[in-house]
């Protein structure tokens, strides 16, 4: 029994040692935090945790305490700088364990995913404009049209924009910004300008693209007029909210280091420019999706063609939609002090909205090189795909067969040969062509020419 006791006394006096140790261990991680921290906040820390019930060893009673952490935010705003403030945030979750946000994944994929997404509707795109003429010879002939140089214009802008994104991911958007170091807030912030001015750029010349597509298809002279309206407002709304984002800061470079007040500057009311921006963003979505709806409407099509219509400006609505979430993130945050954390739903909205348009503006030819190559999916032969766009109202190769009017019987002459200049057709009285009276004909092997005349009858003239 003695000797039970005593091994029991033992393990008990090595739990409490080591159990202290793990304490003391635990104490001295949280000296060493407090010690990084900065005054201001050390002290609004101290004053904060000495009105509480809270001891000032009891580490998990403080953290747990909203009271404490209120006064303690509210005391810090008042008498920190912004990197102090940043660095007594950071300070206090680390000491509580709380849990690290991290949505910089959402960031980069969308960006990496969406912009291969839109490549490749790109090139079919470019590749349904082009066909083998002497394949063996390696000879091109192309169809590319100003709608294809804006939309190349517009990739140019994409691509750049959509591998930004993983920058910005690896600096860290997607976090909070008071885990991140003070340097990486002032690249992400230069980095998202550059970005706003090639999304705005890129968004208009999209919608451009779409417009000169229409001028393509169809050839009404009013509707052309529309459509070179539209254009208009979409290169003034490209050209003004370029040079109100450009210079949006005074001096410029204000935009990315106004975060943390230390540098002299001014600039515009960022949230309002945004909004107005989205806001006439969506208008000229709407006007765009709606230019062709009227002319489509006078189309008679098949029911897997009007499938296809559907799917195609069902990918322009999905854009419209985007357009409005988009604009919904940016209402939501406002003036975010914790930007890195909250412009993330702002850049992967932006990102898809781009990409989305511009599989959108491909959609007609993806459809094109789909009926080059797989003529019975789209219910027609690839001879006939070939004669679209005569005496349809459309102009041109169309993405889209029309109903409109009636295709006129295609007539080919023949030149006739010496023999045939004396060709006479021999009608009966219900108007049907018999046969020449000089026209052999063959049974049996052997020629017979036919001498029956009692079917000739005078050809009336009604």
């Amino acid at each position: 029994m003695r000797v039970l006791q005593w091994v029991s006394l033992t393990l008990f006096a090595a739990l409490a040692t080591a159990a202290s140790t793990a304490e003391e261990q635990e104490q001295a991680a949280a000296l060493q935090l407090l010690s990084s921290m900065p005054a201001c906040g050390l002290s609004c820390l101290q004053t904060a945790i000495a009105a509480s019930p809270c001891s000032s060893t009891d580490i998990p009673c403080s953290c747990s305490n909203a009271t404490i952490t209120a006064e303690v935010q509210a005391c810090v705003l008042q008498s920190c700088s912004i990197k102090n403030q940043l660095t007594t945030q950071n300070t206090t979750d680390t000491l509580c364990q709380r849990p690290v946000r991290d949505r910089t994944k959402a960031v980069s994929y969308s960006g990496i995913i969406g912009v291969v997404i839109a490549f490749i509707a790109y090139a079919l795109r470019m590749s349904s404009k082009m066909s083998c003429k002497g394949c063996s010879r390696l000879t091109f002939t192309s169809q590319l049209w100003w709608d294809d140089a804006v939309m190349t214009f517009a990739m140019a802008l994409v691509i750049p924009l959509s591998i930004l994104s993983v920058d910005l991911a690896n600096l860290g958007l997607g976090k909070d910004i008071w885990t991140l170091p003070f340097e990486n807030i002032t690249a992400i912030l230069k980095v998202y300008y550059a970005d706003e001015d090639l999304y705005l750029s890129a968004l208009p010349a999209i919608k451009i693209s779409m417009c000169l597509t229409y001028l393509r298809i169809f050839d009404s002279q009013r509707f052309r007029y529309i459509v070179y309206f539209v254009i208009g407002l979409n290169l003034c709304y490209g050209i003004a909210f370029v040079l109100v984002s450009v210079f949006q800061c005074w001096p410029i470079s204000f935009a990315w280091t106004h975060w943390h007040g230390e540098t002299v500057g001014r600039c515009n009311n960022i949230n309002a420019q945004g909004w107005a921006s989205a806001a006439f963003n969506v208008i000229l979505d709407i006007i765009v999706l709606a230019l062709p709806m009227p002319m489509l409407w006078k189309m008679q099509l098949n029911k897997r063609k009007k499938f296809l219509v559907m799917l195609m400006f069902g990918v322009g609505g999905f854009v419209t939609v985007v357009s409005i979430l988009r604009l919904q993130v940016l209402i939501e945050f406002g003036d975010s002090s914790n930007l890195t954390w909250h412009y993330t739903a702002v850049g992967y909205w932006s990102t898809i909205e781009l990409h989305a348009a511009v599989v959108c503006a491909c959609m007609p030819s993806i459809r094109n090189i789909i009926r080059r190559f797989l003529p019975r999916l789209m219910g027609s032969t690839y001879e006939e795909s070939k004669r679209t766009g005569n005496g349809t109202g459309l102009s041109g190769p169309t993405a889209v067969n029309s109903g409109i009017g009636k295709f006129e019987p295609q007539v080919q002459v023949r030149p006739r040969s010496s023999d045939e200049e004396n060709f006479i057709p021999l009608v009966d009285m219900d108007g049907n062509t018999i046969r020449s009276a000089a026209a052999p004909q063959t049974a049996g092997g052997s020629t017979i020419h036919t001498q029956d005349h009692s079917y000739l009858r005078p050809v009336s003239p009604m």
